[in-house]
Formats: structure tokens, C-alpha cells, sequence
């Protein structure tokens, strides 16, 4: 099986950098248009993208390894390409710095998953870059999350 490997630093404390990538009061401000189900191992989740003419497209799968702050492991049910995973790798660098390793894997080894392959990687490098952003616009994201 074949899988993509990006790393990308934050100027942000890693609880701010791991709340903003499992809250889904907040995913929904950099990642989907929708996104259904919080992380428990076990637990299911759903982000959908509305594409304006194209109609919605939901991806669906499983929350398969959940350790706070360290490591969050996804599984599609639904993707093309088979059985694929997403794992987050969280790394504290300082108390104001942290690092994301972002791995896509599961694809097929062959030539014909290539096209999943580079567009996954291109999607994540994008979605990190748009999660740096939000990051550095919004200094409180609880403001987004639910209070109970």
C-alpha cells in the first residue's frame, strides 16, 4: 500500500492545534461545509463540501485511534481507491509551537492510484494551509465550540 507524508509547523500550542482539528464546531470553519460525529474510537464521522452546481459530496468513515494530543487515526468507508486512512501525528515543539505530520495512506500499489494519490496529497498541503490561516485569524476558537 502507498501513502503521502506532509509536515507542517504551527505557531500555536499544540492543545489549540489539536482542539481546532477534532471540534467540529470548528472543522467547520476551515476543513467541510458540514461535519458530522465527534472523535471516539469506534465512532463515525461525515464532512460534506457543498459544490454549488456539482451538488454536495460526503465522504464518510471511522474514527479507528484517538490519542489526546499525540494521534488521531480515520478510516474511509467510502473512498474509491479501497481502504484508506488518514493519520494526524501531533508533536509539541515548544509551549507556542507544534508540529502536524499529516499521513494519507491505504492506496492501492498501482499505477492507476496515482491520481488518488497526488490529489490527496495536494488536498491535505491545501487544508493545512487554510488551517494555519484560521488559526492565525481567529486567537479564540472557543468562541465556536458548544458549551455544555
Amino acid at each position: 500500500m502507498r501513502e503521502t507524508k506532509s509536515i507542517f509547523t504551527f505557531d500555536e500550542p499544540i492543545e489549540r492545534l489539536w482542539s481546532a482539528v477534532t471540534v467540529y464546531e470548528v472543522l467547520v470553519h476551515w476543513l467541510a461545509d458540514e461535519v458530522r460525529g465527534r472523535p471516539k474510537v469506534g465512532g463515525e464521522f461525515s464532512w460534506t463540501w457543498k459544490l454549488g452546481l456539482e451538488g454536495n459530496f460526503t465522504s464518510h468513515g471511522t474514527y479507528k485511534k484517538i490519542e489526546p494530543l499525540r494521534e488521531l487515526v480515520m478510516e474511509w468507508k467510502d473512498h474509491p481507491a479501497g481502504d484508506v486512512f488518514l493519520q494526524l501525528i501531533f508533536e509539541s515543539i515548544s509551549s507556542n509551537q507544534s508540529r502536524l505530520t499529516i499521513v494519507n495512506g491505504g492506496f492501492p500499489d498501482n499505477e492507476s492510484s496515482n491520481v488518488w494519490l497526488e490529489s490527496a496529497k495536494d488536498a491535505w498541503d491545501g487544508q493545512a494551509v487554510l488551517l494555519k490561516e484560521f488559526l492565525k485569524q481567529n486567537p479564540d476558537i472557543s468562541k465556536f465550540m458548544k458549551k455544555t
